[in-house]
């Protein structure tokens, strides 16, 4: 039997935005599912609850692993830190903020920012409580980050190539927020936030990972 991982997207995006990595995985050998949300209209705490009963609900054998991007590596690791509905495989988070945004610290208050990114930006800032309180999950996790600073399709990037001129980050992301105390492997990998499923690399290091429990160098 397969083994069977779940994908869960970012902020203001949907599964389309991971199709890349799931047929990549698949082909891998992956039985691969994504669970999509309404990722604007529910701060963290209600998306995690939304996705624990979720994996409740489901009848997996076995162990499953977890992909998360962005705020969906939140969302995997709030949901699994406390007794997990489902036995934990391995967990890999993309471009997560595990230590919050710079972006969202100095313009996450903005009525702008707030209507388009909605309400989970309340839980995305360097010092939010709800990132620290968020727990680890009891897994093997490793982290990918991007360092690719500007892309011209996504306006954050024109923002923090000013903001966070002194950083490394991934054009949301700052390299050194991706981090998570207790991971077993990080790598950093050329791409954009926004792109970064879609980037090859980031596919096999993402399938690595799962199969392996390190990545490759």
């Amino acid at each position: 039997m397969s083994e069977r991982v779940v994908l869960v997207h970012g902020l203001g995006r949907n599964c389309g935005s991971m199709a890349r990595l799931q047929r990549g995985l698949i082909a891998m050998g992956f039985a691969v599912e994504c669970w999509s949300y309404p990722s604007r209209r529910h701060r963290l705490a209600g998306h995690i609850d939304g996705f624990r009963q979720w994996l409740g609900e489901q009848a997996f054998e076995g162990p499953v692993h977890f992909v998360g991007h962005s705020l969906g590596g939140l969302v995997i690791r709030g949901a699994l830190a406390v007794a997990p509905p489902v036995r934990i495989g391995r967990i890999v988070m993309i471009a997560t903020p595990n230590q919050g945004s710079g972006v969202v610290s100095r313009f996450g208050g903005w009525p702008f920012s707030q209507a388009i990114f909605g309400l989970p930006l309340e839980d995305l800032a360097e010092a939010s409580p709800t990132l620290k309180n968020l727990g680890v999950p009891e897994a093997e996790i490793g982290i990918i980050a991007g360092e690719r600073r500007f892309h011209p399709l996504h306006f954050i990037s024109y923002v923090n190539l000013f903001y966070r001129a002194g950083h490394v980050h991934d054009g949301t992301v700052e390299l050194a927020n991706t981090r998570l105390e207790g991971a077993r492997d990080n790598i950093v990998i050329d791409a954009h936030h926004t792109f970064i499923c879609d980037h090859l690399e980031v596919i096999e290091q993402t399938g690595s990972f799962l199969r392996d429990g390190w990545f490759l160098r």
